[in-house]
Protein backbone atom coordinates (compact mmCIF):
# COMPACT_ATOMS: atom_id res chain seq x y z
CA UNK A 1 0.00 0.00 0.00
CA UNK A 2 1.35 3.55 -1.33
CA UNK A 3 2.38 6.17 1.26
CA UNK A 4 -0.07 7.98 -0.39
CA UNK A 5 -3.13 5.91 -0.08
CA UNK A 6 -2.14 5.87 4.02
CA UNK A 7 -2.04 9.37 4.17
CA UNK A 8 -5.27 9.98 2.39
CA UNK A 9 -7.18 7.21 4.55
CA UNK A 10 -5.41 9.08 7.95
CA UNK A 11 -7.15 12.29 6.76
CA UNK A 12 -10.42 10.98 6.30
CA UNK A 13 -10.80 9.26 9.23
CA UNK A 14 -10.06 12.74 10.81
CA UNK A 15 -12.13 14.50 8.72
CA UNK A 16 -14.78 11.74 10.60
CA UNK A 17 -13.72 12.06 13.78
CA UNK A 18 -13.98 16.07 13.74
CA UNK A 19 -17.51 15.31 11.83
CA UNK A 20 -18.50 13.77 14.63
CA UNK A 21 -16.85 15.93 17.05
CA UNK A 22 -18.97 18.87 15.50
CA UNK A 23 -22.44 16.58 15.77
CA UNK A 24 -21.66 15.85 19.34
CA UNK A 25 -20.79 19.53 20.47
CA UNK A 26 -23.81 20.79 18.40
CA UNK A 27 -26.06 17.72 20.07
CA UNK A 28 -25.09 19.39 23.36
CA UNK A 29 -25.49 22.81 22.78
CA UNK A 30 -28.81 22.13 21.39
CA UNK A 31 -29.86 19.99 24.79
CA UNK A 32 -28.10 23.09 26.77
CA UNK A 33 -30.66 25.59 24.58
CA UNK A 34 -33.40 23.51 26.04
CA UNK A 35 -32.61 23.01 29.17
CA UNK A 36 -32.16 27.07 29.41
CA UNK A 37 -35.68 27.69 27.68
CA UNK A 38 -37.60 25.57 30.20
CA UNK A 39 -35.63 27.29 32.62
CA UNK A 40 -36.76 30.68 31.27
CA UNK A 41 -40.28 29.33 30.71
CA UNK A 42 -40.85 27.91 34.52
CA UNK A 43 -39.11 30.98 35.55
CA UNK A 44 -41.62 32.83 33.76
CA UNK A 45 -44.45 30.41 34.99
CA UNK A 46 -43.55 31.41 38.81
CA UNK A 47 -43.41 35.07 38.22
CA UNK A 48 -46.79 35.38 37.42
CA UNK A 49 -47.84 32.95 39.76
CA UNK A 50 -46.32 34.72 42.45
CA UNK A 51 -47.84 38.01 41.31
CA UNK A 52 -51.13 36.73 40.41
CA UNK A 53 -51.17 35.68 44.73
CA UNK A 54 -49.34 38.69 46.18
CA UNK A 55 -52.38 40.73 44.26
CA UNK A 56 -54.91 38.39 45.37
CA UNK A 57 -53.63 38.53 48.94
CA UNK A 58 -52.85 42.60 48.88
CA UNK A 59 -55.92 43.67 47.76
CA UNK A 60 -57.88 41.46 49.97
CA UNK A 61 -56.61 43.75 52.78
CA UNK A 62 -56.91 47.28 51.30
CA UNK A 63 -60.10 48.32 53.20
CA UNK A 64 -61.35 50.46 50.01
CA UNK A 65 -61.27 47.26 48.30
CA UNK A 66 -62.55 45.14 50.25
CA UNK A 67 -65.80 47.40 50.99
CA UNK A 68 -66.34 48.72 47.15
CA UNK A 69 -65.64 45.45 45.14
CA UNK A 70 -65.58 41.52 45.23
CA UNK A 71 -62.36 41.67 47.33
CA UNK A 72 -64.28 40.99 50.50
CA UNK A 73 -62.09 37.91 52.07
CA UNK A 74 -65.53 36.63 52.79
CA UNK A 75 -66.20 36.06 49.31
CA UNK A 76 -63.10 34.89 47.93
CA UNK A 77 -60.95 34.06 50.95
CA UNK A 78 -56.89 34.55 50.87
CA UNK A 79 -54.31 32.64 49.46
CA UNK A 80 -53.14 32.60 52.92
CA UNK A 81 -56.02 31.46 54.26
CA UNK A 82 -56.22 28.95 51.52
CA UNK A 83 -52.65 27.37 51.92
CA UNK A 84 -53.47 27.32 55.65
CA UNK A 85 -56.76 25.44 55.15
CA UNK A 86 -54.80 23.03 52.79
CA UNK A 87 -51.82 22.12 55.33
CA UNK A 88 -54.70 21.47 57.89
CA UNK A 89 -56.17 19.00 55.40
CA UNK A 90 -53.59 17.22 54.43
CA UNK A 91 -50.50 17.60 58.29
CA UNK A 92 -52.42 19.87 60.63
CA UNK A 93 -54.95 19.12 62.58
CA UNK A 94 -57.08 17.65 60.17
CA UNK A 95 -55.31 15.51 58.74
CA UNK A 96 -55.84 12.77 56.61
CA UNK A 97 -59.39 14.82 55.79
CA UNK A 98 -59.06 15.32 52.29
CA UNK A 99 -57.95 12.25 51.26
CA UNK A 100 -60.86 9.99 51.03
CA UNK A 101 -62.47 12.69 49.12
CA UNK A 102 -59.49 13.25 46.85
CA UNK A 103 -59.27 9.38 46.03
CA UNK A 104 -63.19 9.11 45.25
CA UNK A 105 -62.69 11.76 42.50
CA UNK A 106 -59.78 10.56 41.18
CA UNK A 107 -61.10 7.07 40.90
CA UNK A 108 -64.02 8.12 39.19
CA UNK A 109 -62.13 10.63 36.82
CA UNK A 110 -59.47 8.00 36.04
CA UNK A 111 -62.04 4.92 35.26
CA UNK A 112 -64.45 7.85 33.30
CA UNK A 113 -61.27 8.86 31.11
CA UNK A 114 -60.45 4.94 30.04
CA UNK A 115 -63.83 4.17 29.13
CA UNK A 116 -64.73 7.14 27.31
CA UNK A 117 -61.34 6.86 25.54
CA UNK A 118 -61.94 3.42 25.03
CA UNK A 119 -65.25 3.45 23.29
CA UNK A 120 -64.66 6.65 21.97
CA UNK A 121 -61.58 5.48 20.17
CA UNK A 122 -63.26 2.50 18.84
CA UNK A 123 -66.05 3.84 17.64
CA UNK A 124 -64.43 6.47 15.82
CA UNK A 125 -61.85 4.46 14.31
CA UNK A 126 -64.35 2.22 12.90
CA UNK A 127 -66.88 4.30 11.81
CA UNK A 128 -64.29 6.06 9.89
CA UNK A 129 -63.68 3.09 7.54
CA UNK A 130 -67.21 3.05 6.59
CA UNK A 131 -68.26 6.18 4.71
CA UNK A 132 -71.82 5.49 3.73
CA UNK A 133 -72.39 4.29 7.68
CA UNK A 134 -70.92 7.18 8.68
CA UNK A 135 -73.36 9.30 6.43
CA UNK A 136 -76.46 7.71 8.00
CA UNK A 137 -75.32 8.36 11.49
CA UNK A 138 -74.32 11.68 10.70
CA UNK A 139 -77.51 13.65 11.99
CA UNK A 140 -77.84 11.09 14.88
CA UNK A 141 -74.63 11.51 15.91
CA UNK A 142 -74.77 15.64 15.56
CA UNK A 143 -77.77 15.56 17.17
CA UNK A 144 -76.43 13.61 20.31
CA UNK A 145 -73.88 15.79 20.49
CA UNK A 146 -75.81 18.75 20.50
CA UNK A 147 -77.26 17.65 23.89
CA UNK A 148 -76.71 20.02 26.76
CA UNK A 149 -75.30 16.85 28.55
CA UNK A 150 -74.70 18.83 32.00
CA UNK A 151 -78.34 18.73 31.97
CA UNK A 152 -78.43 14.74 32.22
CA UNK A 153 -76.38 14.78 35.63
CA UNK A 154 -79.65 14.60 37.20
CA UNK A 155 -81.38 12.21 35.74
CA UNK A 156 -77.75 9.75 35.92
CA UNK A 157 -77.64 10.40 39.15
CA UNK A 158 -81.62 8.99 39.76
CA UNK A 159 -80.77 5.56 37.18
CA UNK A 160 -77.79 4.31 38.70
CA UNK A 161 -77.63 6.32 42.02
CA UNK A 162 -75.43 7.95 44.70
CA UNK A 163 -72.01 6.38 43.79
CA UNK A 164 -69.15 5.74 41.28
CA UNK A 165 -71.45 4.56 38.74
CA UNK A 166 -72.79 7.55 38.42
CA UNK A 167 -70.24 9.56 38.62
CA UNK A 168 -68.44 7.27 35.72
CA UNK A 169 -71.41 7.65 33.94
CA UNK A 170 -71.61 11.48 33.50
CA UNK A 171 -67.90 11.40 32.84
CA UNK A 172 -68.60 8.98 29.88
CA UNK A 173 -71.19 10.88 28.77
CA UNK A 174 -69.17 14.12 28.38
CA UNK A 175 -65.77 13.07 27.08
CA UNK A 176 -66.98 10.13 24.95
CA UNK A 177 -68.13 12.61 21.66
CA UNK A 178 -65.03 14.80 22.44
CA UNK A 179 -62.27 11.65 21.76
CA UNK A 180 -64.98 10.17 19.10
CA UNK A 181 -65.11 13.17 16.89
CA UNK A 182 -61.33 13.69 17.00
CA UNK A 183 -60.65 10.03 16.23
CA UNK A 184 -63.16 9.56 13.20
CA UNK A 185 -61.60 12.90 11.73
CA UNK A 186 -58.38 11.49 12.06
CA UNK A 187 -59.36 7.73 10.32
CA UNK A 188 -60.90 9.78 7.76
CA UNK A 189 -57.48 12.08 6.90
CA UNK A 190 -55.71 9.00 5.99
CA UNK A 191 -54.37 9.42 2.48
CA UNK A 192 -55.76 6.99 0.18
CA UNK A 193 -52.69 6.52 -1.78
CA UNK A 194 -51.03 5.65 1.61
CA UNK A 195 -53.46 2.75 2.19
CA UNK A 196 -53.28 1.76 -1.45
CA UNK A 197 -49.18 1.70 -1.60
CA UNK A 198 -49.50 -0.64 1.10
CA UNK A 199 -52.38 -3.19 -0.14
CA UNK A 200 -49.77 -3.16 -3.23
CA UNK A 201 -47.47 -4.56 -0.74
CA UNK A 202 -49.50 -7.30 0.22
CA UNK A 203 -50.78 -5.91 3.48
CA UNK A 204 -53.77 -7.34 4.82
CA UNK A 205 -57.17 -5.83 6.35
CA UNK A 206 -55.39 -6.54 9.72
CA UNK A 207 -51.92 -4.80 8.57
CA UNK A 208 -53.79 -1.43 7.91
CA UNK A 209 -55.13 -1.35 10.69
CA UNK A 210 -52.74 -1.89 13.42
CA UNK A 211 -49.64 -0.60 11.58
CA UNK A 212 -51.03 2.33 9.48
CA UNK A 213 -54.38 3.48 10.85
CA UNK A 214 -54.10 2.59 14.77
CA UNK A 215 -50.89 4.53 14.64
CA UNK A 216 -52.24 7.01 12.28
CA UNK A 217 -55.36 7.99 14.52
CA UNK A 218 -53.76 7.82 17.71
CA UNK A 219 -51.52 10.83 17.66
CA UNK A 220 -55.39 12.59 16.96
CA UNK A 221 -56.43 10.61 20.01
CA UNK A 222 -53.82 11.68 21.97
CA UNK A 223 -54.46 15.10 20.56
CA UNK A 224 -57.62 15.08 22.10
CA UNK A 225 -56.64 13.65 25.54
CA UNK A 226 -55.69 17.11 27.55
CA UNK A 227 -59.33 18.08 27.02
CA UNK A 228 -60.66 14.99 27.97
CA UNK A 229 -59.08 14.79 31.16
CA UNK A 230 -60.22 18.06 32.31
CA UNK A 231 -64.02 17.62 31.22
CA UNK A 232 -63.78 14.33 32.62
CA UNK A 233 -63.08 15.53 36.06
CA UNK A 234 -65.66 18.02 35.45
CA UNK A 235 -67.95 15.72 35.05
CA UNK A 236 -67.43 14.00 38.01
CA UNK A 237 -67.43 17.14 40.31
CA UNK A 238 -70.60 18.30 38.72
CA UNK A 239 -71.82 14.78 39.56
CA UNK A 240 -70.57 14.93 43.28
CA UNK A 241 -72.21 18.58 43.57
CA UNK A 242 -76.10 16.81 42.09
CA UNK A 243 -75.62 13.37 44.73
CA UNK A 244 -72.80 12.21 46.52
CA UNK A 245 -71.13 12.36 50.14
CA UNK A 246 -67.86 12.10 49.27
CA UNK A 247 -65.79 13.87 46.70
CA UNK A 248 -64.29 16.99 45.70
CA UNK A 249 -67.21 18.26 44.49
CA UNK A 250 -69.07 17.26 47.62
CA UNK A 251 -66.69 19.41 49.45
CA UNK A 252 -67.88 22.79 47.17
CA UNK A 253 -71.16 22.29 47.77
CA UNK A 254 -70.46 22.06 51.06
CA UNK A 255 -68.73 24.91 51.72
CA UNK A 256 -71.24 26.98 49.60
CA UNK A 257 -74.57 25.66 52.06
CA UNK A 258 -72.12 27.04 54.66
CA UNK A 259 -70.90 30.36 52.99
CA UNK A 260 -67.13 29.25 53.35
CA UNK A 261 -65.17 30.62 51.07
CA UNK A 262 -61.75 29.35 52.50
CA UNK A 263 -62.42 25.82 52.51
CA UNK A 264 -64.07 26.46 48.65
CA UNK A 265 -60.90 27.73 47.07
CA UNK A 266 -58.59 25.33 49.15
CA UNK A 267 -60.78 22.23 46.89
CA UNK A 268 -60.81 24.05 43.91
CA UNK A 269 -56.55 25.06 44.91
CA UNK A 270 -56.71 20.99 44.80
CA UNK A 271 -58.58 20.14 41.90
CA UNK A 272 -56.74 22.87 40.18
CA UNK A 273 -53.33 20.76 41.05
CA UNK A 274 -54.71 17.61 39.91
CA UNK A 275 -55.66 18.68 37.03
CA UNK A 276 -52.25 19.62 36.01
CA UNK A 277 -50.67 16.32 37.50
CA UNK A 278 -53.60 13.92 35.62
CA UNK A 279 -52.34 16.23 31.93
CA UNK A 280 -48.45 16.24 32.95
CA UNK A 281 -49.46 11.99 33.15
CA UNK A 282 -51.25 12.05 29.57
CA UNK A 283 -48.05 13.59 28.23
CA UNK A 284 -45.67 11.54 29.71
CA UNK A 285 -47.80 8.65 28.20
CA UNK A 286 -48.11 10.13 24.71
CA UNK A 287 -44.38 10.33 24.49
CA UNK A 288 -43.89 7.08 25.67
CA UNK A 289 -46.23 5.99 23.31
CA UNK A 290 -46.06 8.28 20.36
CA UNK A 291 -41.79 8.33 20.26
CA UNK A 292 -41.92 7.55 16.03
CA UNK A 293 -43.69 11.16 15.54
CA UNK A 294 -41.42 13.76 14.91
CA UNK A 295 -42.55 15.83 17.63
CA UNK A 296 -40.79 13.45 20.13
CA UNK A 297 -38.62 12.31 17.72
CA UNK A 298 -36.57 15.43 17.18
CA UNK A 299 -36.72 16.50 21.25
CA UNK A 300 -34.20 13.49 22.19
Amino acid sequence: MSPEHDAARALQGAQDDAAALRSRDFAAAARKAARQEALGVLAWQCAIFAGFLALWEGLTRVPWFVSNTFMDPFFISRPSLVAQRIYEWTLGSKAGFIWPHLASTVLATAIGLVVSVVTGFIAGLGLSQSPRLARILAPFITGANSLPRIAFVPLITMIFGLGLASKVVTAWFIVFFLVFFNTFKGGQSIEPHVINFCRTLGASRSNLLWSVRIPFVSGWMFAALPNAVAFSLIGVVISEFVGSDRGMGYLIITSLSTLNATDMFATITVLSVLGIVLVSAIRHVEQRTMKWSPEFRDAH
